[in-house]
């Protein structure tokens, strides 16, 4: 059959987007452990950073422990609920619970009204709890993609909507928080009032509210879709069978190849992890109001890129496009940063000073055409990996979804861990626990340590990852046999 002939299984509009819907639980979390969570119980508690990062690391491990068995156990449950939809209702309470309570007030450290150990135990506690259930939620969710659409240009746009939704959750719950609960007060002036400890509490209750109404409107809308999903065969829990069949499934040279790249990036993302709200801090020393705007601006670019990845990829390679732009984000990416160190090394100014109008427009700028570039790469890597599950079932005969998924973020996060136990190590090193600091300190010699690091480490690892996926050899023409022979075409 030629290649326009062939026409895969698709999902309409309506479930794309009451899937993409579910994702904004996903952003809601991923804002609160990359952006305020570190920063809360370091700056605003007092727990060493070192020991705060610890605590989200260990977390991170259980994490990855749990994926790939909830992903293999998913793969297999035959229920009236089908195999996903029983985990995700299960973890949808305890999800927004820990989120609500791992941001309330135990006390400070430096007032005495709690210990190291018992301030560290609490976090550590509450991130566990957060993680497997995100573990229930996510791994599951997930592997509904690839069943939900099969067609290989579709699969651009369910990846799109669920990394806009994503971002409208996690992004739009920043802007609200910036704008809103970030306010001024007497005690917590300029860019100090990233530090006023009610506002993590009225961020708890919103976002963990949000949370949980965004999970259960779109899982309890894709119900309707179980009779028609895929019904595994009854399967031995023979360990050894799961072994043998675990090393047949992932022995793909695509999956591999995502699989490295996956590695690599992680460690970025782990090194990373809460690296933003320092930078807006303590390096341009913006005030939670002057920049509540830009997660917004970052919506709207992620919206308008979901809508065009269809149309942009149509007729192209995946891969091509993806390592373009990951190329380029590489390059542009870091600039303001490089640019504002270079500055006092220059007669000439190289780069706007903190708190002008000029900064402003520039650095606002430079994030939508990031966020632009970044979403979009990823929106393609996304769809790449729903591809593999057909290169996979052609090989073995089964759809393991969750286990592909699983089994690559299961080193991917212990890898990660070891990221945001090092990002807590580089926040002490340079000298923002230390005894007797000053903002002065902070905003000058310590912010700019940091900066540096940072500035070569998301230079190399973005590179090595990119690379990598140059490796990764499904194609449309590919993609549309595996299908063809597979059976998923729709029938005229």
């Amino acid at each position: 059959m030629a290649e326009q002939e062939v026409k895969a299984q698709g999902a309409s509009l309506n479930t794309m987007l009451t899937y993409g819907i579910g994702s904004m639980a996903v952003g809601i979390k991923n804002n609160l452990l990359g952006t305020f969570l570190l920063i809360y119980f370091n700056q605003v508690l007092g727990l060493p950073a070192i020991l705060a990062a610890s605590a989200m690391a260990i977390a991170l491990v259980v994490d990855a422990i749990s994926d790939p068995m909830v992903g293999i156990w998913s793969d297999r449950v035959r229920s009236r609920w089908g195999r996903r939809h029983p985990f995700i209702y299960a973890a949808i309470i305890p999800f927004a619970l820990s989120y609500y309570f791992i941001l309330q007030n135990p006390g400070s450290i430096s007032a005495g009204e709690i210990t190291e150990s018992e301030l560290f135990t609490r976090l550590l506690t509450l991130m566990i709890i957060m993680r497997l259930s995100m573990t229930f939620y996510e791994v599951p969710r997930g592997a509904l993609q690839p069943e939900l659409t099969k067609d290989y240009d579709q699969r651009n746009q369910i990846s799109g909507i669920s990394m806009a939704f994503g971002w409208i959750g996690g992004a739009g719950m920043a802007s609200i928080a910036y704008a809103f609960f970030f306010v001024e007060t007497p005690d917590f002036q300029g860019s100090r009032a990233f530090l006023r400890p009610e506002a993590f509490q009225i961020l708890a209750f919103w976002g963990g509210l949000s949370l949980f109404l965004s999970a259960v409107i779109s899982n309890v809308g894709l119900h309707k879709h179980i009779p028609n999903l895929h019904v595994p065969e009854a399967r031995s829990i023979n360990v050894a069978k799961f072994l043998k069949e675990g090393f047949e499934t992932i022995n793909n040279r695509s999956w591999i190849v995502l699989f490295f790249a996956g590695i690599v990036y992680s460690l970025l993302v782990g090194l990373g992890s809460n690296a933003g709200m320092y930078h807006n801090l303590y390096f341009w020393q913006w005030t939670p109001s002057t920049i509540a705007i830009f997660p917004t601006v970052g919506v709207i670019c992620v919206v308008i890129v979901s809508m065009l990845a269809g149309t942009i990829a149509r007729g192209r390679d995946k891969k091509k496009i993806a390592v373009g732009i990951f190329l380029t984000t590489i390059i542009t990416g870091p600039l303001p940063v490089v640019l504002r160190l270079l500055d006092p090394h220059f007669s000439a100014t190289l780069f706007p000073a903190n708190g002008t109008d000029a900064l402003w427009w520039i650095m606002i700028s430079h994030y939508a055409f990031e966020v632009c570039l970044g979403s979009l790469g990823f929106i393609f890597i996304g769809s790449m990996t729903m591809e593999i599950v057909e290169d996979v079932e052609k090989t073995t005969g089964r759809r393991e979804e969750g286990l592909l998924g699983t089994v690559n973020t299961f080193v991917q996060k212990f890898v990660g861990a070891g990221g945001v136990f090092v990002s807590g190590v580089i926040i002490s090193y340079v000298g923002f626990d230390a005894a007797g600091v000053t903002f002065e300190d902070l905003t000058g010699p310590v912010i700019n340590r940091f900066a540096t690091i940072h500035v070569i480490l998301g230079a190399t690892l973005p590179f090595i990852s990119t690379l990598l996926v140059l490796l990764y050899d499904i194609d449309r023409k590919g993609h549309l046999e595996n299908v063809e022979n597979l059976g998923y075409i729709e029938e005229e």
